[in-house]
């Protein structure tokens, strides 16, 4: 459907998620995948606001483990197509809403990248949102998080 896509977009509405959207995150990326990321989502939270945001480029991305770095519309909706939460919650209306808020400037969640005590980099949430965003020429900003767990495989 859409291919790459290099506008003139200026994007400047990221935002830290909500407490709600922080715990659904957590939710559904630690404890429903059992990882051991943070003991607890206490200290989830301590780490989000112990974060910093930083911007991604190009270059860095390909550093960050469990990128999917899909390079157009149609890649992205079979992945997600794959996913446990297809198509209640993440369909092709969903996607499309990536699209239209980042030329709309809307506001976004920041992604979360996690980082592990060896430096080593992986995708929380927001892998959707990191792929759109490179595919539209826009250097995303994410939430870097800290972990100490090494255990990250």
């Amino acid at each position: 459907m859409m291919g790459i896509i290099k506008e003139d977009i200026h994007f400047n509405n990221w935002s830290i998620p909500s407490k709600k959207q922080l715990r659904l995150e957590y939710q559904i990326e630690h404890e429903l995948k059992d990882e051991d990321y943070f003991d607890s989502e206490k200290e989830f939270l301590k780490a989000v606001n112990n974060g910093k945001i930083i911007t991604i480029k190009s270059e860095d991305d390909s550093d960050i483990m469990s990128r999917s770095r899909k390079k157009n519309y149609d890649d992205i909706l079979q992945l997600i197509k794959s996913y446990k939460s297809y198509p209640e919650f993440r369909n092709e209306e969903t996607l499309q809403k990536i699209y239209d808020g980042f030329k709309n400037n809307d506001k976004m969640d920041l992604p979360i990248i996690i980082e592990f005590s060896d430096g080593t980099r992986k995708v929380f949430s927001g892998n959707t949102r990191l792929d759109v965003a490179f595919q539209l020429g826009i250097e995303p900003k994410v939430l870097l998080i800290k972990s100490e767990n090494t255990n990250y495989l």
